[in-house]
């Protein structure tokens, strides 16, 4: 029986395939090693069995698996013998063509996967950056914890415009009251920010915001002297008397 030995050698596609047991990798590399590329492998189950040290019955269920796999073919029978030929070094290029096809596919994904980080850490800079203008706050966007609740919201479709209209709102009803301490990542945009960000204030809210803003100071009309004069109660005869006097001191 002429051989083809390739040696011990295992291609890993076949060391690692987990569907195949130990011997049955090793009774794939044997029919190849006997396959000769022209009239294929013809020996017997009893010769394989002898060979590999197991019962014919598991070479029978081995070339069975095998041919299932893709890496057997049974090319014929010529009256007496059984000819399989081994698709092993084919196998291996198909193995090796779809490696690179997941490959080029990873790659692909990785390249998205870092447009949409930049994109998702571009978005979340934006919005601490419009809560510390408007609430007068001073968070980062690179927390985790800032980082977490963000981006569960912008997971669920939110958009950056949702996230400033609840600032705003919340800015505007909580922003010099008690609840200004309140004006944070964790509490705008956790479970409750749907309903923030749909939240009409009322009129009471708005009087309860003007309450807490302290009073203008009173504007006091500028009078002229003669106004000045005429708006002080007095009896005629002194009110005569003080023209008099202004008028000889050219007032």
């Amino acid at each position: 029986m002429n051989r083809d030995f390739k040696g011990v050698w295992i291609p890993k596609e076949v060391y690692l395939d987990t569907r195949l047991t130990a011997l049955e990798k090793i009774i794939l590399v044997e029919i190849d090693s006997l396959d000769n590329g022209e009239d294929g492998c013809f020996a017997s189950n009893e010769y394989l069995a002898e060979f590999c040290q197991c019962t014919k019955v598991k070479v029978s269920t081995a070339i069975s698996k095998l041919i299932e796999f893709g890496y057997l073919d049974k090319a014929g029978f010529d009256g007496r013998r059984r000819i399989l030929k081994s698709r092993l070094k084919l196998s291996l290029r198909q193995t090796q063509t779809n490696f690179k096809a997941d490959t080029n596919k990873v790659d692909s994904n990785n390249k998205d996967n870092n447009k949409d980080n930049n994109k998702s850490n571009k978005d979340i800079k934006e919005i601490v950056n419009y809560l510390n203008e408007n609430a007068g706050t001073h968070y980062r966007s690179t927390t985790d914890a800032t980082i977490k609740v963000i981006t569960a919201r912008l997971n669920e479709k939110f958009t950056v415009d949702d996230f400033k209209t609840v600032i705003d709102k919340k800015v505007s009803q909580w922003k010099g009251t008690s609840m200004e301490e309140y004006l944070r990542p964790q509490t705008l945009f956790g479970s409750k920010f749907e309903s923030y960000l749909n939240q009409t204030i009322n009129k009471q809210e708005k009087a309860a915001k003007s309450k807490n803003t302290p009073p203008e100071p009173p504007r006091y009309k500028q009078f002229t002297p003669d106004e000045e004069l005429d708006a002080v109660p007095m009896p005629d005869e002194v009110r005569k008397k003080m023209f008099n006097y202004e008028k000889e001191l050219g007032v």
